[in-house]
């Protein structure tokens, strides 16, 4: 079987914020509740997070200051 294209976890987290954006909700654990739901998804998938190979797993916290920051870049491009 030909190893899958790596995943990119900022890809993810565009994703999670479009997500967001369209609940409405950018509560840290809504962030999380997604997160772990993509990550679940995308192991079950037999796909591989790049950023993940070489670091250590990100936490909660930062992950979710992350994804808020792509929501506050989105909402620009958007004019929300």
């Amino acid at each position: 079987m030909p190893k899958s294209k790596r995943i990119k976890l900022t890809d993810i987290r565009i994703a999670i914020a479009k997500e967001c954006i369209i609940y409405e909700d950018y509560s840290k654990e809504t962030i999380t509740r997604i997160t772990k739901a993509y990550l679940t998804q995308i192991k079950k998938d037999g796909k591989d997070i790049e950023h993940w190979r070489k670091k250590r797993a990100v936490t909660e916290s930062a992950n979710a200051t992350k994804v808020q920051f792509e929501i506050d870049k989105l909402k620009k491009e958007w004019h929300i």
